[in-house]
């Protein structure tokens, strides 16, 4: 049984379509990533799973359960965390964690919580319309693994949250994974995260989907890109072959730049070895370059600019 499954979903704002379409299948356990810009289907996404919003037509089913307006029992079993975390201004983070805690019943003694507000550097003494982003950020994401969810659903998760911060809450996310078995859904922008952190990556594009795989075979799907220098070279003879290889080639400071697909990659490496290299190195597309890579391509066929 999948953790989400989506049918066909479609949602119309004024007649504007903000998902179309949308088939989507998360399985249970595992971390799964869905990225585009701003204004992608993104949030109008997560809004639908969490039944703040109905669909305009389509299916929408969230561990095992068809969703049909509010059910607090399915609620229960989810947790949270929005793009812009807004609590009680006038409370302590303490007094919003310990009433959250008792809303659902839970003994926070016997909780990790604690350890993990310590991890996330959380100060809980001050009331939340002095926090930070970040802090607001930080207790947004407490709250979200307070009662133990089967399904955490994130929305832009480390907006706020410095760099050492952001590598705790990966680090908890991870535990929390595979301690629990806890399906992490989670958007972004930022590709770095998804690359740290999932199973499988979906790419959603102006309320489309156009891609679902795992990160590993999108990256294995991209180009090479080669950095070489040589210890001496007899330009005139070496360099054309290069050239008849990658008509692209450049040089800087005296590093040769190739960017070449997976049959000329062979070619490439067999001119290298007969050659006098200094110094070598070899990389695949990364997922940032593959899905600029795919909205360059929508600016170029459209003749404007992707939404975001």
């Amino acid at each position: 049984m999948s953790a989400i499954l989506l049918r066909n979903l479609n949602k119309t704002y004024s007649g504007k379509r903000g998902v179309i379409d949308l088939n989507l299948k998360v399985e249970r356990g595992e971390i799964f990533g869905f990225i585009g810009p701003n204004g992608a289907g993104k949030s109008t996404t997560i809004r639908l799973l969490l039944q703040l919003i109905a669909p305009t037509s389509g299916e929408i089913f969230v561990l095992g359960h068809r969703v049909n307006g509010d059910d607090p029992r399915l609620r229960k079993k989810i947790g949270y965390l929005p793009s812009e975390v807004r609590l009680y201004p006038d409370m302590t983070g303490n007094q919003v964690l310990n009433f959250t805690a008792n809303v659902h019943g839970v003994n926070l003694k016997k909780s990790p919580i604690h350890e993990y507000a310590d991890r996330l550097q959380w100060n809980g003494n001050q009331k939340i319309k002095s926090y930070s982003l970040g802090n607001r950020k930080k207790l947004g994401i407490l709250l979200a693994l307070i009662h133990n969810p089967e399904l955490l659903i994130l929305d832009e998760p480390t907006s706020g949250l410095d760099p050492l911060v952001q590598q705790q809450f990966f680090q908890i996310l991870r535990e929390w994974n595979e301690l629990k078995g806890t399906t992490v859904f989670f958007s972004t922008h930022i590709l770095t995260e998804v690359e740290k952190l999932c199973d499988h990556v979906a790419i959603i594009r102006n309320g489309r989907l156009i891609q679902v795989s795992t990160v590993s075979e999108i990256s294995a799907a991209g180009d090479h890109f080669i950095e070489v220098s040589f210890s001496e070279m007899d330009e005139r003879d070496q360099l054309q072959e290069l050239y008849k290889i990658d008509p692209n080639t450049k040089c800087e400071n005296g590093i040769y730049r190739f960017r070449v697909q997976d049959k000329e990659l062979r070619s490439l490496l067999a001119v290298l070895s007969k050659m006098p290299i200094k110094d070598l190195s070899v990389r695949r597309t990364s997922l940032e370059e593959k899905f600029m890579s795919e909205y360059v391509s929508e600016v170029n066929e459209s003749g404007g600019v992707a939404r975001t």
